[in-house]
């Protein structure tokens, strides 16, 4: 068994406390607050893992620190290295080389070479054997163990000689070396230039050869103590297993061409000094950090910057070694070399210390308490664990030992309701793992309100719950903190909108958000579901659409939180559009529908498709183009909604957009200018764009007429019509059973279905649907005595109310008219509204309130009243 000693470098303890008194390192000045309380746990008896977080002023930083007592008679401590730990030919992570090892805890080691396949740039020794010398370079430093358990770190030198069958010799200068550049006379040389080195199986499976950058390179062959083989810039050759390749280059070359012929004996001699012989394991580092408990005055190298880096220390009396990892990333930010250096002295009271490999490469495992196998302790700086080729180990030759305690791994915070699986780990005096036998185990709630099977809690309110697991006499015991509804803040469900084909699947994912802003996610088992049946079914953590398209909403609950997620079920082609507070804008088939916010009672789907041009529009219409929206519910009374498309390039004729109604087509409100249709809804489904396809004949009647615009523009869309004389009579006065025909014709109102008249008199049946719409929207209404009276003209008042009724135009500051007193009073507020919006204009600064309404002036109305009610935003009346 291998015992540590009690001695190295024994120092004064008042010497040593004075230095630490009157030092005054860089990292302790660039503190600004105090940190975390340094967290420690036990790996193994002699072995401890702390993790320091530091608030500094550049930032948070963690570092990692594994304190080893190296007199403690069961701990060993090796060098692991390559992927078989034989060789250099694989790398593995630290992680994989402890475990495969049994190791309680590692961290990484040396610098690699990046091409030569990952082997390391320094110095190896395992158990006694050379593996790899140290370079030939005075500003590399080694740290190596004696075969008496003595730590030292220290610059170590290789030499050695070849020497052939004639007593002829040649300098070696290393032992399974990849390219870097050594020092020689103070400057940077190649080092495989004009030099001999040493490969055994160790290096791998094949000789490095001869690289394309690099003639004259000859590699000897030996197995069993004599050549094999002479090989000249070729590649590289197997290594044999009971020998070695010699590889030379400039007079090395020339040495090993000139003395050797195959079957000569070989001779090899060398040595690493100091301590040749005494190293039982080594692995090669950098820079020295600390030296006497101080940072040294100068590195003799130093990578600049802040980064994850790692180091090695021993204390002043050698009983104590230091593996340290330092973490860079999003929760620290790195360190540079001086500042480790500080950390070391200041916080850890080292000795003297080295830095290892850093960047991607720093990775420090440790066995946690009960567990058998180590696990990562740092966060990698490149996200994910690096392969290296060595690692330094610790290892615990412990006895099997009784059960000493019980450590209960789980979940240190839970919600409440949720279960959660907890297991209970054993360790004897040793502090190493012991098997728990599962029917061995007593679990209870000990504190708060929960209960416990078989390791799995649930928590039933917020709060603290104490869970204990007991063995024989030996309890072990976790403090969980429960989550209750008081700490939660929302439910959320991933996707937050759900469209699928019919049948298809989407999984879910459920998570809940705390007040805090953490996010605990939930499992398929924890949610309540409420599914409109009609879209499909939610089964194990799956949505699972119906056959059929159909809209709706599913709703999770959880602790009383809830979740409401809209779906879609739609065939390929078609989409749902949901129309709620803030209203919905459709896009398809060339038309744009804005529907507005007042237009549903709540969030309701429309399904929306192409729409096939259809074959029976209006005589005298051509499809351009359409659309298919079928909203899941009735529009509220009244609601419109505003549409609008670009005509064909060319397109010139009078356009109007049209909706199918049960009776056929209708025409709805629709307006053309510059090239852009605008349009107003009065209601959804089958909405058609179609332009006229005859240009209609002007009225003799017109010409110089002021009205005559406004009658052609509303003749183009056949909105009015002349007599069949060809004339149009604008002056002709309008009666009111004609303007109630005109007026529900201009904004496209349908009679609704059954309806009935509530009037005393007859109503014409050309006037019939015309007044039976206008009188379903409460536009119209008949006298106080029952009577419609259709064929009576309209005045410009009772039009003014009219069109007040039907479009609802806000307040606006109207001109003065001179006839002002002549307005009735129960027409005045009308004639204000609409006036001031520009859709009727009076005559001489006279509004003329009493005057029957003639054909002219009503075609200039109706122009304006479509003008205003086609640029109106949807959720107008």
């Amino acid at each position: 068994m291998h015992r540590w000693p009690r001695r190295y470098r024994p120092g004064a303890v008042l010497t040593l406390v004075l230095i630490l008194l009157l030092l005054l390192p860089s990292w302790a000045a660039a503190y600004t607050v105090p940190g975390e309380v340094p967290r420690r746990e036990t790996v193994t008896r002699g072995v401890t893992c702390t993790t320091y977080v530091e608030e500094t002023g550049a930032g948070t930083v963690r570092i990692h620190v594994l304190q080893v007592d190296l007199t403690d008679p069961y701990l060993r401590l090796e060098v692991l290295f390559g992927a078989d730990n034989r060789t250099f030919a694989g790398t593995l992570t630290v992680r994989e080389m402890a475990r495969r090892a049994g190791a309680v805890a590692a961290l990484n080691g040396d610098f690699f070479h990046l091409k030569e396949g990952k082997h390391p740039l320094g110095m190896v020794v395992r158990q006694g054997e050379l593996v790899a010398s140290p370079m030939e370079r005075p500003d590399h430093y080694t740290l190596a163990f004696t075969s008496d358990g003595r730590p030292v770190i220290d610059v170590f030198a290789f030499s050695g000689e070849v020497v052939a069958p004639g007593g002829a010799a040649f300098p070696l200068a290393g032992l399974n070396k990849p390219a870097y550049s050594a020092l020689a006379g103070g400057q940077g040389v190649p080092s495989d230039v004009e030099r001999l080195h040493l490969y055994t199986p160790a290096w791998g499976p094949l000789s490095r050869g001869a690289p394309p950058e690099l003639s004259g390179v000859v590699e000897m062959v030996v197995a069993g103590g004599t050549v094999r083989e002479i090989r000249a810039d070729l590649p590289g050759v197997p290594i044999p297993q009971d020998g070695y390749v010699l590889r030379a280059h400039g007079r090395a070359a020339a040495f090993l061409l000139e003395n050797f012929r195959p079957g000569d004996p070989v001779t090899l001699r060398y040595a690493v000094q100091p301590l040749d012989g005494e190293i039982f394991h080594a692995l090669g580092g950098q820079a020295l950090l600390v030296d006497n408990g101080r940072r040294v005055p100068e590195f003799s190298q130093n990578i600049p910057g802040r980064a994850a880096r790692s180091a090695a220390g021993i204390s002043a009396d050698g009983k104590t070694l230091y593996l340290v990892a330092v973490e860079q990333g999003a929760a620290s930010r790195g360190m540079t070399q001086e500042e480790l250096a500080d950390f070391l002295v200041a916080r850890l009271g080292v000795w003297r210390a080295l830095n290892l490999d850093g960047g991607g490469s720093t990775s420090l495992v440790a066995r946690p308490l009960g567990e058998f196998d180590p696990v990562l302790v740092n966060v990698p700086a490149k996200g994910a664990e690096r392969r290296v080729p060595n690692c330094l180990a610790v290892f615990s030759d412990a006895p099997p030992g009784n059960l000493a305690g019980i450590v209960v791994k789980g979940p240190a915070e839970v919600l409440a309701g949720v279960k959660y699986g907890y297991a209970a780990r054993g360790y004897d005096e040793y502090f190493n793992p012991c098997r728990l036998p599962d029917a061995a185990v007593a679990w209870t709630v000990e504190e708060g309100k929960g209960r416990v099977e078989n390791g799995i809690l649930t928590a039933e309110a917020g709060g603290t719950v104490v869970l204990a697991a007991r063995c024989g006499d030996v309890t072990g015991r976790l403090a969980v903190r429960v989550l209750g509804y008081e700490d939660l803040a929302a439910l959320e469900v991933t996707p937050a909108r759900i469209s699928v084909t019919p049948g298809g699947m989407v999984q879910l994912t459920v998570r809940v958000r705390a007040k805090d802003g953490r996010i605990f996610p939930l499992r398929p088992e924890d949610v309540t579901w409420d599914v409109d049946v009609r879209t499909g079914t939610v089964r194990n953590g799956a949505f699972i659409a119906a056959d059929e398209a159909a809209a709706g909403h599913l709703t999770a609950r959880f602790n009383g939180l809830e979740a409401r997620v809209p779906v879609e079920v739609v065939p390929e082609g078609e989409k749902f559009v949901w129309a709620g507070a803030g209203g919905a804008v459709i896009e398809e088939g060339g038309l744009t529908v804005k529907i507005g916010p007042q237009a549903f009672s709540g969030p309701t789907p429309v399904r929306v498709a192409p729409l096939n041009a259809p074959a029976d529009l209006p005589p005298g219409w051509q499809y351009v183009a359409g659309l298919r929206a079928l909203p899941a519910a009735p529009a509220a009374p009244g609601a419109t909604c505003s549409v609008q498309a670009r005509l064909p390039e060319g397109v010139s004729a009078p356009a109007a957009f049209f909706l199918r109604t049960p009776d056929g087509w209708v025409r709805q409100p629709s307006w053309a200018e510059e090239g852009v249709v605008r349009g107003r809804l009065n209601g959804l489904g089958d909405i058609a764009l179609a332009v006229a396809a005859e240009e209609a004949a002007e009225p003799p009647d017109l010409s110089g007429h002021w009205a005559r615009e406004a009658v052609l523009a509303l003749a183009r869309q056949g909105m009015v019509r002349g007599f069949p004389d060809g004339t149009f009579r604008p002056d002709a006065r309008v009666t009111r059973a004609e303007f109630a025909v005109l007026l529900a014709g201009a904004l496209g109102w349908a009679a609704p279905e059954d309806a009935t008249l509530p009037f005393r008199d007859r109503i014409p049946d050309w006037a019939a649907a015309g007044v039976a719409a206008a009188t379903a929207r409460g536009v119209l209404a008949g006298y106080p005595d029952g009577y419609f009276r259709p064929a009576k003209p309209i005045t410009r008042a009772e039009m003014a109310v009219l069109v007040d009724r039907a479009l609802s135009p806000g307040p606006g500051k109207a001109p003065a008219f001179a006839d002002a007193a002549a307005i009735p009073r129960w027409a005045a507020p009308a004639v204000e509204r609409v006036a001031a919006a520009g859709l009727m204009r009076g005559a001489g600064g006279s509004f003329r309130p009493l005057a029957p309404t003639t054909r002219g002036e009503t075609a200039a109305l109706v122009l304006n009243m479509l003008r205003y009610w086609t640029h109106q935003d949807a959720g107008q009346k």
